[in-house]
């Protein structure tokens, strides 16, 4: 159970604390037994849906969740901003997507860090459309990526975002429109 909690608590449910887990992680790992019950992925996203939109309040001093799921999206839609790949190969099933990317870890120092930021702002100031990549998944997504009609709410303990595919056409090569409202109001109690 400690090892479990260690696992979620600092890779898909982080929160900027350090060296705390929020206990309603802490109610998942009571029962071993139910782990292979629930959807990790969507907590997972739920959460760093959650914690975007908190850090994108005028307030908020940083960012909390699986930020490796948010680099690696990064990194399918922002070429310039991306490392560079590693040599073209199938992943196995069920590995992770991250490991197409080459990890490089330079010594961290206060200069280069001021540097490696001053790089990024730029690079993300000077984005145009034509340097996103809208179809990240190739010209005929839908024949390489598994189909998914989910549409409604992504959940993780208190946490309800609600998830629709046809907000983000874009992504998988279709007409983006103008998004019609969910049918029916969330109402968060």
């Amino acid at each position: 159970q400690c090892y479990l909690l260690l696992l979620l608590g600092s890779t898909l449910f982080v929160d900027k604390s350090k060296d705390r887990v929020s206990a309603v992680v802490n109610l998942f790992v009571k029962r071993p037994d139910m782990l292979g019950e629930y959807a990790w992925g969507a907590g997972a996203l739920a959460y760093l849906y959650r914690q975007l939109g908190i850090a994108s309040r005028e307030e908020a001093k940083g960012v909390a969740g699986c930020l490796t799921l948010l680099q690696c999206w990064i990194y399918d839609h922002f070429p310039t901003l991306r490392p560079s790949r590693l040599e073209p190969r199938e992943l196995e099933r069920g590995q992770a997507g991250a490991f197409r990317w080459r990890g490089t870890a330079p010594r961290s120092s206060k200069k280069r860090d001021a540097q490696m930021l001053a790089y990024y702002r730029q690079a993300i100031d000077s984005l145009t459309p034509q340097l996103v990549s809208w179809t990240p998944y190739g010209r005929r997504p839908h024949l390489t990526v598994r189909r998914t009609l989910y549409q409604g709410l992504l959940r993780f303990a208190e946490i309800a975002e609600y998830y629709d595919p046809t907000w983000c056409l874009r992504q998988l090569g279709y007409v983006q429109g103008v998004p019609y409202p969910p049918e029916r109001p969330l109402v968060v109690r």
